[in-house]
């Protein structure tokens, strides 16, 4: 994992409450370049993994709607218990996936993650 990941991930470990897991992920392929696992209970491996899958299906979908130009911008799916965001990155190459417990301030989550998402996109590429 390159430096710039890391520290993005520091951070948002230290600003994001309640914080399961983060990783960068390559949509095409679902392998993670770079993670970081705070609740080892969570299988952040199958989680972006199957995530990247659900990104893959949504550009699939806009593309044959004619939304070529039409950019995901943000995805949360909310559970019983936790929150998932997935945050592409502006090319669509990655994703940033993450997981917190349900308390967590879903404006701070997102503010966090838009912040980060272009280290990561630039460390990455």
């Amino acid at each position: 994992m390159s430096n710039k990941v890391e520290k993005a991930f520091e951070h948002a470990k230290k600003e994001i409450s309640g914080l399961k897991a983060i990783s960068a992920v390559e949509i095409e392929s679902g392998l993670s370049h770079g993670s970081l696992i705070v609740d080892d209970k969570f299988d952040l491996d199958a989680a972006s993994a199957y995530n990247a899958e659900v990104i893959k299906a949504k550009i699939k979908a806009k593309n044959a709607m004619g939304m070529q130009k039409e950019h995901i911008e943000l995805m949360i799916i909310e559970l019983s218990s936790q929150i998932h965001l997935i945050q592409p990155t502006t090319d669509e190459k990655y994703i940033i996936y993450m997981a917190s417990d349900k308390s967590t301030n879903v404006g701070i989550v997102r503010k966090v993650i838009k912040a980060i998402s272009g280290e990561i996109q630039s460390a990455l590429n």
